[in-house]
Order: structure tokens, then sequence, then C-alpha cells
């Protein structure tokens, strides 16, 4: 009965701990590569332009290099800005994104950015992911566009 117990306690202890770094393991295979998805508008509504990285920083360095580049780019203006969530919003004119990064480790962290283009203009998933890059740049991660 003892050994069951002990049995038992032990799974119940090395399970979560094997899935979390089995989650780790995974997240660290896509360091570092850009994934990106556009969607085009229609019918006069707007489309839409996401890319998302993983990066070992930790997440509120992610952030504050990203609002740092916001508040001294004066092509856009910082709608909102929120250090406790990790997120920014942003406008260039009509245009809006908006950034989250989201912490998966304490050195582990995911930089989220999805932007909204006009009605009949083509994603500008160039602009998603030059600003991916600068951050990427600016922590001194070499990037790279996924396959």
């Amino acid at each position: 009965m003892k050994r069951a117990i002990l049995a038992m306690t032990a799974i119940a202890v090395v399970l979560p701990a094997a899935a979390e770094a089995q989650a780790v393991f995974i997240a660290r295979k896509a360091v570092q590569r850009i994934h990106r998805m556009t969607e085009e508008g229609t019918n006069g509504q707007a489309g839409y332009d996401f890319a998302s990285v993983v990066l070992e920083a930790p997440a509120d360095k992610v952030f504050a290099v990203a609002l740092d580049r916001a508040k001294n780019n004066r092509a856009v203006r910082i709608v909102m800005a929120d250090a406790g969530a990790r997120r920014l919003q942003v406008a260039q004119g009509d245009r809006t994104a908006t950034l989250n990064v989201v912490e998966m480790n304490d050195q582990l962290s995911q930089l989220l950015i999805a932007g909204r283009t006009r009605p009949g203009e083509p994603a500008a998933s160039s602009e998603v992911v030059a600003a991916v890059m600068r951050v990427c740049a600016e922590l001194k991660k070499t990037c790279e566009i996924a396959p």
C-alpha cells in the first residue's frame, strides 16, 4: 500500500514538470522564427496582418523595448500602453496595430503584433514583420521569417 501511494505521489510530481519541460522544448524550437498570417480585406472591409515570434528574453524587457521604439517613432502615435498587461496599441494615420508580449517563463516570451489595413489595400505584412524585426534587432536577436 505504501509503495502504491509513493508511486502515485511521484507521478503527480513528475508529470507536471515533464509537461512544462516539453512545452519549453517545443517553444525553443520556434525561438526567433517569425510566423505571420495575413487576411486581405474584401467588400470594402479592412484586412488584418499578424506576426508572432518567440524570443529568449524576459517579457518585461521585450515590452520595454517595443514601447521605447514606439515612443521614439514620430510616424506613429501611442493610443494605449498597459505595461502590466504588456499591451501596446499604436496608430499611423487611420491604421492601427496592437502589440502584446506573453511571458512563457522567466527568460522566454512571445511577441504578437496584429495590424489593420485600409479597405482595398493589400495586407501590410512587411510593416508588421519589420516591426518585429526591429524589436529583435534591439534585443540583439537574429530573427528570421519561418517558411
